[in-house]
């Protein structure tokens, strides 16, 4: 069996793969109600279609003008940073009570644009929204190599807690990127 065949039906068998689980997903979004398909034999195969569409790096995707990242996701990696990722959402929440409930918190709020050193594809996907996890930050807008993040208070920590971040997200794909981030945050403030 040639590579391309093998690819075809790699797909065939990915495409079938994910509309049994949209499928299942559908049915316990929906409670099991078989009227719902009127509206499901829509949606399904339209999000069946995103997903491949979206989140498909197999070679047939080669010369479709599809990026797809370098890296492997370790799941044993992500084992292992599990606690990094639950203790800053843990810190962002109890920031944003500290935020709600204070009569007077004197912020710095603001956006900052940083240079994403990550391939782009699964791995910039998971930078950006492992980004809203940490404390006062959020990703606002990708264009190009240009991530825009809103934080809550500018500050060298908060920009070095992004770094970080993406160090993370590199280890956790083993992908070597450049550590020789200068520190550009001086020039937005």
């Amino acid at each position: 069996m040639n590579s391309k065949t093998h690819s075809h039906n790699s797909d065939k068998r990915t495409l079938l793969i994910r509309a049994v689980i949209f499928s299942a997903l559908w049915l316990l979004l929906t409670k099991g109600a078989w009227s719902s398909w009127l509206i499901g034999i829509v949606v399904v195969p339209v999000s069946v279609w995103m997903s491949m569409r979206l989140f498909n790096s197999s070679p047939s995707t080669a010369g479709r003008n599809v990026r797809s990242v370098t890296g492997q996701l370790h799941y044993d990696r992500l084992l292992r940073l599990l606690p990094y990722f639950l203790l800053n959402s843990l810190k962002g929440g109890i920031q944003t009570a500290r935020l709600a409930f204070s009569r007077r918190i004197e912020m710095r709020p603001g956006t900052v644009a940083y240079s994403v050193r990550l391939p782009s594809g699964y791995t910039q996907l998971w930078f950006i929204h492992l980004i809203s996890l940490l404390p006062g930050t959020l990703s606002a807008r990708l264009e190009g190599g240009q991530l825009l993040i809103h934080m809550l208070e500018v500050n060298e920590s908060n920009y070095r807690d992004v770094i970080d971040c993406e160090q993370k997200i590199a280890y956790l794909f083993d992908l070597d990127i450049d550590n020789k981030t200068t520190l550009v945050l001086k020039e937005q403030l």
